[in-house]
């Protein structure tokens, strides 16, 4: 097969035009994928967030509950000796 020169001038002016539209779709694309990854990364930070927010929500929740007295946690102090280990409750009314 035998190119002629005419055919080549033509080639050659057609081929930057073929070369940068393939370009501008290939950028595009990069753009799109970088955008996707960067919504992505927002997305798993904001999740990771969320779950430990909820974790030390739950751990606060655990510690409030077994720490808040419940009836009869209540002890009478005086300020007196004594003579060994004593232990008194009140007496109810």
């Amino acid at each position: 097969m035998k190119f002629s020169f005419k055919s080549l001038l033509v080639l050659a002016a057609f081929a930057p035009f073929a070369l940068a539209s393939c370009s501008e779709k290939t950028q595009e694309n990069a753009e799109a994928t970088a955008e996707s990854a960067a919504n992505d990364a927002a997305a798993n930070t904001e999740a990771a967030g969320d779950a430990i927010e909820n974790t030390t929500d739950k751990a606060a929740a655990e510690v409030n509950e077994a720490t808040t007295p419940t009836t009869g946690d209540t002890a009478v102090v005086r300020n007196q000796p004594a003579n060994g280990a004593v232990e008194e409750t009140p007496v109810k009314h």
